[in-house]
């Protein structure tokens, strides 16, 4: 009876660890490039670049689905690069491009993050259009570039990020993007530009955030992320052979 209760008490201390996870602060960067759309067609890559609600949502580093969604047109902006950049939506621009995700590590993650994204859309009037990669090879590139692609944070990762289409996750179907990376250090202020920039597939994707008439379109995407490897199985797995251990010996006494 005593092996049991120490047992249980051991359980419910890794399960309660297993629930602590770190966050990273999830956001987005838009290129004011004007032009007609449709959504997804390669908008260009010319204008001023606002960051969307920069760094207010957070997304919990703990293998579960999370939803993400930006309004451009009622969301704080705030300029991140481009003479044109003003923190402010320019006056009759319907359409931009969804030019970057911004991931901040927030929480100081020194550990390699693995994440994915799925299901990209632009929600008009007129419904939704989203990007679920589904049509899309295993390994391509496709939207998002490799994190290390862009100059303006390569200098915060390790090298070695990856950004392709996977069936390791996905939110529905079976495919997703999946993105690895690892911060060079615990600073908490480290982020990464993960651009559309010139992707082979699907790159610098136009999106509408105007609709004269209508509620202000959204853009939004689903994401995941885990820590690799997983430190929750990797200590209970490490915990379970050493009281296995301790049992035997135990019994052999």
């Amino acid at each position: 009876m005593k092996r049991i209760c120490i047992l249980s008490v051991i359980l419910s201390a890794l399960s309660i660890g297993s629930l602590s996870a770190q966050n990273l602060a999830i956001s987005i960067g838009i290129r004011e490039t004007g032009g007609s759309g449709p959504a997804f067609a390669n908008g260009g890559a010319t204008g001023g670049i606002e960051w969307v609600n920069r760094d207010a949502q957070s997304l919990l580093v703990n293998g579960t689905w999370q939803l993400f969604t930006f309004t451009p047109a009622t969301d704080p902006l705030l300029a991140f690069a481009g003479t044109t950049a003003n923190s402010t939506l320019e006056s009759g621009m319907e359409w931009v491009v969804l030019e970057h995700v911004r991931i901040l590590n927030s929480d100081g993650i020194t550990a390699p993050i693995r994440l994915w994204i799925d299901g990209v859309a632009n929600t008009t009037t007129a419904g939704t259009i989203s990007e679920g990669f589904e049509s899309f090879d295993l390994g391509a590139e496709v939207v998002f570039q490799e994190p290390s692609f862009s100059g303006s944070t390569s200098a915060n990762l390790l090298p070695g990020s990856t950004a392709l289409v996977s069936d390791s996750d996905a939110y529905a179907g079976i495919h997703a993007n999946e993105v690895n990376l690892q911060f060079v250090d615990g600073d908490p202020t480290r982020w990464v530009r993960v651009t559309t920039f010139g992707t082979p597939n699907l790159p610098n994707p136009a999106v509408r955030v105007l609709e004269p008439g209508g509620p202000p379109p959204t853009i939004s995407f689903y994401a995941k992320a885990v820590l690799v490897p997983e430190p929750g199985s990797v200590a209970l797995g490490l915990m379970g052979f050493g009281l296995f251990a301790w049992l035997r010996r135990r019994q052999e006494i």
